[in-house]
């Protein structure tokens, strides 16, 4: 298949329509006919489990701009399901409620800049064991 390099319009207006449909069930945005900002979480799972999918099928098919928004969108949504979901703190007890993304960010902020560059290079290379 060849390769191009434009973005297809249509296919970020896909992305954006699932990711604007997680954001209402996220309880992020309010609905359109109500005005009203409610969550359903089940719903919201589903639409970011579309965009992963559409992640999964089109792997190495996207320009480089598809492939950027694609991974904000759905890194950001996934982000807020944690979130909204409540499991950024699964496990945790009251008194120590530091969410488990606040635990691993002040882990790599010890990590030297050879040790992150190492732990980049196995994790690319466990990625590309998995293909």
């Amino acid at each position: 298949m060849a390769e191009t390099t434009e973005d297809n319009v249509d296919f970020l207006n896909l992305l954006l329509m699932l990711a604007q449909t997680a954001s209402m069930d996220l309880g992020e945005t309010p609905r359109f006919t109500s005005g009203k900002k409610t969550q359903n979480l089940p719903h919201a799972r589903s639409m970011i489990n579309m965009i992963k999918a559409i992640s999964d099928k089109t792997k190495g098919q996207l320009t480089s701009g598809e492939t950027k928004v694609l991974f904000r969108v759905l890194g950001d949504l996934q982000a807020k399901y944690v979130k909204a979901s409540g499991l950024d703190t699964f496990g945790t007890t009251p008194e120590k409620k530091e969410s488990h993304a606040d635990a691993l960010g002040k882990g790599l902020d010890t990590m030297s800049t050879a040790e992150l560059a190492s732990m980049l290079e196995m994790l690319k290379k466990n990625a590309d064991k998995n293909k």
